[in-house]
């Protein structure tokens, strides 16, 4: 399994409005800020050890790829990425913090 990264999570406005999760562990679609719109997105794994529910916005999370030949080097301090709100149909915004 590959290292995994202390993140930030900041949820959407409708995510907010509507109550962010209260699961510990989420997959979802993501994609790196600033590659072009047709990149591909990546399945990223994010670990709670608190329920967003509990947390609020911004969200600690531990983060990391799920698929083993992504571009793992690519989560690096100050790496940002859109998250994929399958609630709202919303991005929220990851950012790379170790």
């Amino acid at each position: 399994m590959e290292r995994e990264h202390d993140a930030r999570i900041t949820w959407s406005d409708a995510h907010l409005q509507r109550g962010l999760v209260a699961r510990t562990e989420w997959i979802a679609p993501a994609w790196f800020v600033g590659d072009p719109p047709d990149a591909d997105g990546w399945s990223l794994v994010c670990r709670f050890e608190v329920a967003p529910a509990e947390q609020g916005s911004p969200s600690a999370a531990r983060i990391r790829l799920w698929r083993p030949h992504a571009p793992h080097e690519r989560l690096r301090p100050g790496a940002v990425l859109r998250l994929f709100e399958d609630v709202t149909l919303q991005l929220a915004t990851v950012e790379v913090l170790d």
